[in-house]
């Protein structure tokens, strides 16, 4: 009998996960399609027909949510990308970059929901900022009658995802940074007589971007099609594309179901058409800024404004640290008139009532978040051993010819894997999860626990792979290899020596999928039907209300979640290898 060696054996991982993101993907895609065409059987549509497309386009408002997801998610995904190359290439090295390094886990950690509130309150009419200038400065004795809020052409939320989706692509990029000898090139560069942002402009960023490539596409489709931000910031008469969508999916009428998913289809092609141009506009660039990168110019405009872009990176910052603080501010409020800066009287009877109020929806989303991002961990630490182990010749596995067609494929597996993973990144949510939850209803399985938690696990899984490949793959596999040499098992070293060697990125990247899961709210409201309320679901439900101090005790509540496994991933290095310093960097 063959044994099957253990190279073989860890194809298990990457090949599950392709199948699981692909089936996934277009079972969703394809119970989004049919219904668009009329074909629902489930509740007497059985004649195939655009006319749920002339329904869509005659609806009332439908131009306006159109322009208002194009105008909020183009601008926003515009600005991040432009805003992250020019802040890399005038504060890498500097202060500034050092204190971004610190400081992006416990922001990216603030899920978007909860952000989105604190913001709201920060730029209201009644907010912080306009109480801060009042009435000393503006004269205002009473809130302004001015449309900061819920503006109908989405400008505050395009602020709003400019804020959250910036230190996203800061993270990634820092993990890409890995892929290039960053230093060697500045050196060289330098000693040519370029200055460092010219340096990044036209040699690093160049260079950076196919590794960047994907991210940007996500932060394109997740703007376009965003909708717990659409619901607290955005416009409501008429909203946002896919907030109508929900809408749509949520009404009673079962009829209306054919029309959202008419419109999540034409949201995925909205979003399809953005990254073409976004493609276009790549090839464009390497015809058209040839000229300027070749050109030998020392100088670089950018230095005329760098005081300016590493200011607007502070406000970034600023402006996240803020809005929970404002939070805190209201969650402990009693009595509070405008335009005091701060409340006349202090209570803690909401955080009472919150606390109680809030446990189920907790440990829904404690149970979840673990569950999804423990599994999401397991298929992302075997992908990338797999990733480690196909490329490199693994000692004591030199024997020519045993399984090499199957090794071959494997690594074709290796090359691909990262496109799946970003599969449900770059697909709008609305329009893959409503076509799920169709099928999970004809099948009779919607509405439990596992599939919601296999739904969140969908999203969680990329962003675990991106956070934690780059320190995985760079370990050193002499380590290992020493340990193999004298004699221990390939599953021994995995567990007894590699694992704990790299335990403070996996608890990390754990930290960070836990946060992702918890940030769900989508494939909460529609894979679980209904039956299942996360702290995430229960935020965006208490903000149609007009209780400021409920809304942000929950917000907080949301918010402390994933800063306590962010503090859980430092702390428990710490305590385990308090006597081993090395292990704790």
């Amino acid at each position: 009998m063959i044994k099957i060696p253990v190279q073989d054996k860890r194809i298990i991982f990457p090949v599950f996960v392709m199948i699981l993101f692909c089936t996934t993907i277009v079972a969703g895609l394809i119970g989004t399609i049919l219904p668009s065409l009329n074909y629902l059987p489930v509740i007497g549509h059985t004649q195939v027909s655009l006319s749920v497309w002339f329904d869509f386009f005659s609806y009332p408002g439908i131009q306006t949510s159109i322009f208002v997801t194009l105008f909020s998610g183009i601008t926003a995904s515009f600005v991040v990308v432009s805003l992250v190359f020019l802040f890399i290439s005038v504060s890498h090295g500097n202060a500034l970059w050092k204190f971004f390094e610190k400081i992006l886990s416990p922001v990216l950690s603030i899920p978007h929901a909860a952000f989105a509130v604190g913001f709201g309150f920060l730029i209201a009419p009644s907010g912080w900022l306009i109480r801060l200038v009042s009435p000393l400065l503006t004269g205002f004795n009473t809130p302004p009658d001015w449309i900061l809020l819920n503006d109908p052409a989405g400008i505050s939320l395009t602020i709003a995802l400019v804020i959250k989706e910036f230190p996203f692509l800061i993270m990634v990029t820092m993990g890409a940074m890995g892929q290039l000898d960053i230093k060697k090139t500045l050196f060289v560069a330098r000693a040519l007589g370029y200055k460092k942002e010219q340096i990044w402009l036209k040699i690093l960023i160049p260079r950076l971007y196919p590794h960047l490539r994907l991210s940007i596409f996500a932060v394109i489709a997740y703007s376009l099609s965003v909708v717990d931000m659409a619901i607290l910031l955005g416009p409501s008469a008429p909203s946002s594309l896919s907030v109508l969508i929900l809408k749509w999916f949520n009404d009673p009428d079962v009829n209306f179901k054919l029309l959202a998913s008419a419109g999540s289809l034409f949201l995925f092609f909205i979003v399809l058409l953005s990254i073409f141009f976004v493609y276009l506009l790549e090839r464009a660039a390497r015809v058209f800024l040839r000229p300027w990168i070749t050109n030998g110019n020392r100088s670089s405009f950018v230095t005329l404004f760098k005081p300016m872009i590493s200011f607007t990176g502070i406000c970034i910052i600023i402006f996240t640290i803020i809005s929970s603080v404002i939070l805190v501010i209201w969650s402990f409020s009693w009595q509070w008139r405008f335009p005091d800066f701060l409340p006349a009287t202090w209570t803690l009877k909401f955080w009472a009532k919150g606390l109680v109020s809030s446990f189920d929806p907790v440990m829904t989303t404690l149970f979840t978040g673990g569950a999804s991002a423990f599994l999401g961990l397991l298929l992302t630490i075997g992908c990338l051993e797999y990733a480690v182990n196909s490329n490199q010749n693994r000692i004591g596995q030199n024997r020519i010819g045993q399984n090499k067609t199957l090794q071959n494929k494997a690594k074709n597996y290796t090359k691909y894997i990262h496109y799946f993973l970003y599969l449900p990144l770059l697909v709008p949510q609305i329009t893959f999860m409503a076509g799920i939850q169709l099928l999970l209803v004809i099948m009779k399985m919607d509405g439990y626990w596992i599939t919601l938690m296999g739904s969140h696990m969908l999203f969680v899984l990329p962003y675990m792979f991106i956070a934690l490949s780059a320190t995985y793959l760079s370990f050193d596999k002499r380590v290992t290899d020493q340990a193999i040499f004298l004699g221990r098992s390939y599953t021994r070293v995995l567990f007894t020596i590699k694992l704990p060697m790299l335990l403070k990125p996996i608890l990390f990247s754990f930290a960070i999928g836990f946060s992702v899961s918890v940030a769900q709210y989508i494939p909460t409201m529609l894979v679980g039907a209904g039956r299942f309320s996360t702290i995430t679901t229960e935020v965006v439900n208490i903000a149609s209300g007009s209780d400021r101090r409920i809304m942000a005790v929950y917000a907080l509540i949301q918010q402390c979640l994933p800063l306590i496994m962010f503090a859980m991933a430092i702390i428990i290095p710490k305590i385990l290898y308090y006597n081993r310093k090395g292990m704790q960097v």
